[in-house]
């Protein structure tokens, strides 16, 4: 208890430093979020459990966030992703889409509607009229300075992030609505493409994305345990994101066998820790979660 309680009061300190470095005109300076963090108890647990996380010498698991920390922040934004960072994540997931005039962006719905302040399909849309929007007011009237990031703004933070730091985050790019080529010469421009996964499920697109990088890491969907063979033989992926049903370790096994990763949401009714140690003990290699504290509980139930 003692050590946790240390551990709590420097990662508390630590929250506070690690943003001071970055500030950014799409969303609050880095100042202003750590002092917002520093009212949210929740946060500071998390980021002390994340410290024991990392202290290990080995990590039981790779850690996900979906839409960057969506738990603190507004998903899919900078401030989002600078606590995802302050965390120490694997992977910060991000989904991908294009306005109008083929401006890169992130966001999930194909509609403005549920994250930002403005209304209708993205991609009928220029990016301007998208970038005047608020991206944050829905979360908390904190964020409202947040804009819609472009892909490259998201690149660049990830990228400044990791020269500075030893640990080394990537992201996790949902292939929503894409570029195949800018998506590839943005990520490759800020050295991210190698160590970054593409979920992405359409054959063109699959066909695309290694036409301009053969060694990309492509993570499709495995709908149903029977075809695990079947899918692996048809894309050679790296990865197989797996339904968290079908997780096992006679199936995650056979999956690396081939020299393949088994990565999967834990989201919802299985987002707690009794579900994550059971899917950590059958060998997954990386869960998604928007509750990063859910991990590091597990990892703890394990080392007991």
């Amino acid at each position: 208890m003692k050590k946790l309680f240390i551990l709590f009061c420097i990662s508390f300190g630590m929250a506070v430093g690690s943003f001071v470095s970055g500030q950014s005109p799409l969303n609050h300076d880095a100042g202003k979020l750590a002092d917002y963090l520093a009212t949210k108890p929740e946060y500071a647990k998390t980021k002390a459990g994340m410290t024991i996380f990392r202290s290990a010498k080995k990590p039981v698991v790779g850690v996900a966030v979906h839409r960057a920390a969506n738990e603190f922040a507004p998903e899919n934004t900078l401030s989002a992703m600078r606590i995802a960072l302050d965390l120490e994540v694997d992977f910060i997931e991000m989904d991908v889409r294009q306005t109008h005039d083929g401006k890169s962006v992130l966001l999930h719905d194909g509609s403005l509607d549920r994250t930002t302040d403005g209304k209708g399909p993205v991609n009928q849309m220029n990016f301007e009229e998208v970038r005047s929007l608020s991206s944050g007011r829905w979360f908390d009237p904190f964020f409202a300075p947040e804009k819609v990031p472009t892909l490259e703004e998201a690149c660049q933070l990830l990228s400044e992030h990791n020269a500075k730091f030893s640990h080394k985050t990537f992201f996790y790019v949902d292939c929503k609505e894409i570029n195949a080529k800018v998506l590839i010469e943005v990520l490759s421009k800020y050295q991210l493409l190698e160590g970054s996964v593409f979920y992405i499920n359409e054959e063109k697109q699959i066909a695309q994305i290694r036409a301009l990088a053969p060694n990309a890491k492509i993570l499709p969907g495995l709908d149903s345990r029977k075809d695990l063979y079947k899918l692996i033989e048809a894309l050679h992926p790296y990865a197989l994101d797996a339904n968290w049903k079908d997780l096992s370790k006679e199936m995650i096994d056979k999956a690396h066998a081939k020299g393949v990763k088994i990565f999967s949401d834990g989201f919802g009714n299985n987002m707690n820790a009794d579900s994550y140690v059971k899917a950590i003990q059958s060998g997954i290699d990386v869960i998604s979660t928007n509750k990063v504290s859910v991990i590091y509980e597990a990892a703890a139930k394990i080392s007991k």
